[in-house]
């Protein structure tokens, strides 16, 4: 019987390609399955991120210190939520994602701990601040280095106007804890209180909103933080006598559901540390109230008030 070889020959060829696609097939799910983990079974190597809810007067600082954190061989990186400390603390009590918060006072700090975010064990106090009168662009204060009373008194009189924070924020508090002593003190009294708070033309909702209105020339004078106007060459400065200021507390503590807990705790560590100490100062903070307790609305100096009451 003849056979058809011209048939077999076409044929041929396509049981080869046949035959050489399944081995190519077969040999790459050999190799799939010989080589690592699936890619979603992967370990991760994104680097951690932490985020941290801070008050708006911690902006500068914060930025300075988490540049310092990374590049100081530490796991992870620093993401910032700024804003006044009770805008956060209402964020938080919504359900806000946060590793950190820190306040600029321990009111807020316990608005969390009653929300349930923050253990109230955890909390550390990690600086303090005080209080300073900032001058504008048409603003004269007194002198950079000394109380000037005459120019504070004069924040009394009509035609100046002044921007402040508002009741509910840290440094509006702080503010009027300033005046209710200034109304104590018989070079100030009642109507000096009187006087200062009736030329307030502005509320704002932090300390960044009154340097603002400062800075556009939109207000005479204000009342901010030492460590707002710490290198700041836009605004004159006026010390606010010791025996009248506030001494503000900044709180800072661990969220319960972090994401991140030792990453987190790695931050706070730093802002502790000899590095972060020093950062801290450099920006006009001060570190010697730590490990004192609660000392919400402490006067600065209190012990110098009766050298000050016979000026």
């Amino acid at each position: 019987m003849r056979r058809d070889t011209h048939g077999l020959n076409r044929a041929l060829p396509r049981a080869c390609l046949r035959n050489a696609a399944a081995a190519l097939l077969l040999g790459s799910l050999l190799l799939a399955g010989c080589g690592g983990p699936a890619t979603g079974s992967a370990p991760s190597s994104e680097t951690v991120v932490v985020t941290v809810f801070a008050a708006a007067s911690l902006t500068d600082v914060f930025q300075e210190a988490a540049g310092s954190f990374s590049r100081s061989s530490h796991t992870g990186n620093v993401e910032f939520n700024f804003a006044g400390s009770q805008q956060l603390a209402g964020q938080l009590r919504e359900g806000a994602r946060a590793d950190v918060f820190a306040s600029a006072d321990e009111m807020q700090m316990q608005a969390a701990v009653d929300a349930g975010r923050i253990e109230l064990e955890s909390v550390k106090t990690f600086a303090c601040n005080r209080l300073m009168i900032g001058y504008g662009r048409g603003g004269t204060g007194g002198s950079d280095a000394a109380p000037g009373l005459e120019s504070l008194l004069k924040l009394a009189q009509p035609g100046h106007k002044i921007v402040v924070g508002a009741e509910a924020v840290p440094i509006g508090q702080y503010t009027r804890q300033f005046l209710a002593n200034a109304e104590q003190d018989d070079r100030f009294g009642p109507e000096f209180r009187a006087g200062f708070e009736a030329n307030i033309v502005s509320e704002e909702q932090n300390v960044r909103g009154i340097l603002s209105k400062l800075q556009l020339g939109e207000a005479d004078a204000g009342v901010v933080y030492a460590s707002d106007l710490d290198g700041n060459t836009k605004l004159h400065r006026m010390e606010i006598p010791a025996h009248l200021n506030i001494s503000a507390v900044y709180p800072i503590a661990l969220t319960r559901d972090s994401r991140h807990p030792e990453q987190a705790t790695t931050f706070v560590t730093f802002l502790f540390s000899e590095e972060g100490t020093a950062v801290l100062e450099s920006h006009g903070f001060s570190t010697g109230c730590r490990g004192e307790g609660s000392r919400r609305g402490t006067d600065v100096a209190a012990a110098e008030a009766s050298d000050h009451a016979n000026d």
